[in-house]
């Protein structure tokens, strides 16, 4: 993972020195560097979908219609009232990961070597990240009975995007209503995978909102499907091609140095696609950026979920450092985020593991 400025770490990592030789304080300290670097990398990347928050519990929905009753002069029109809206929690999870030497590892092994143990802390620290994040997108079913363990032992209603449980849902901004116990952002494919049940997801997200910039994210295994629809997708051409002067193209080019982490193209209603690493093989997920934020990530405090050393052990001869990472993601925007399964006609959540 580069981070433009040549460290400590950097140093440790091309070392062929043992620890020790090295400078144990030294090393751990070219460690911490890379750690906080990585904190900066992970908040900025989440940043899109998720909003940072010290919330336990939020108010969701509601803001329902009225209407005016013509009345005549003795008349009097019957009372009315707006739906109050739904809690909606966020989880708070600990996840560890302790790594242990023994005192001779730091003898005989080089700096290089230790490096790389600290390097896959950071890429457990990203797994899990995403799985969390997954989890809190493609899981079309509720949880009211989540304990908060880690604070008050309160029950938090964990809820997932929209998905016809008949809680409030806000109308949309030309005051259309939506049937709560029917409307769902959880959708499937009709029959084999057609242009209109891309433009059914697209659309289930956009009728909530007024402006936005719509994204769609597929997994790479599904980009010749979406490529095949020649007449609704734009693709962002290769530097290497010069297309003819009479076709519709692109102003912008293909990034051709990763493969599963790109934007390929644009809907024709100005959806760009991108490929990522971490959409599941028969899915895709659409949002739009500019609106309220479809995930929130609950922290202890500001900045308290990222990944520190959280205690250091050493009981001769083993030595131990504890990475911990104190965070949560739920769902707070429930109709600012759509998912589209592709591998049958009934909507089946994926399984999810790391």
């Amino acid at each position: 993972m580069p981070y433009g400025t040549l460290s400590t770490f950097d140093t440790l990592a091309a070392s062929q020195q043992t620890v020790i030789d090295f400078g144990e304080d030294q090393a751990f300290a070219g460690i911490d560097a890379l750690y906080a670097a990585h904190n900066e990398i992970m908040r900025e990347q989440l940043a899109a979908l998720v909003d940072f928050t010290t919330d336990q519990l939020r108010r969701y929905g509601g803001a329902d219609q009225m209407n005016f009753d013509e009345v005549d002069e003795m008349g009097r029109a019957d009372a009315q009232k707006v739906t109050a809206g739904v809690n909606v929690g966020f989880p708070m999870r600990l996840h560890q990961l302790p790594l242990q030497w023994t005192r001779r590892y730091f003898l005989n092994k080089t700096g290089a070597e230790l490096a790389a143990q600290a390097t896959s802390v950071l890429d457990a620290h990203r797994r899990r990240v995403s799985r969390e994040v997954r989890r809190a997108i493609f899981n079309p079913t509720n949880n009211s009975s989540y304990v908060d363990r880690l604070m008050d032992q309160v029950v938090l209603p964990l809820r997932a995007l929209v998905n016809a449980d008949s809680n409030a849902i806000p109308p949309g901004p030309n005051g259309e209503t939506f049937d709560a116990s029917t409307h769902t952002h959880y959708l499937a494919r009709v029959s084999t995978l057609a242009a209109s049940d891309i433009d059914a997801v697209l659309e289930t997200v956009r009728e909530h909102f007024t402006q936005g910039t719509q994204f769609l994210y597929i997994n790479r295994a599904q980009e010749a499907a979406i490529r095949a629809f020649t007449t609704r997708f734009t693709a962002y051409q290769s530097v290497q091609i010069i297309p003819a002067d009479n076709t519709q193209r692109s102003n912008r080019t293909l990034d051709e140095t990763n493969l599963y982490n790109r934007a390929i193209g644009v809907w024709d209603n100005g959806t760009e696609i991108w490929v990522k690493p971490w959409i599941p093989a028969n899915y895709m997920f659409t949002y739009l950026s500019g609106a309220p934020r479809p995930l929130a990530l609950r922290e202890r405090r500001p900045g308290s979920s990222n990944l520190i050393v959280a205690a250091e052990d050493e009981q001769y001869p083993l030595r131990a450092r504890f990475a911990e990472a104190e965070f949560g993601v739920g769902v707070w925007t429930r109709t600012n985020g759509a998912v589209l399964y592709t591998g049958g006609t009934s909507y089946v959540a994926p399984t999810i593991t790391d």
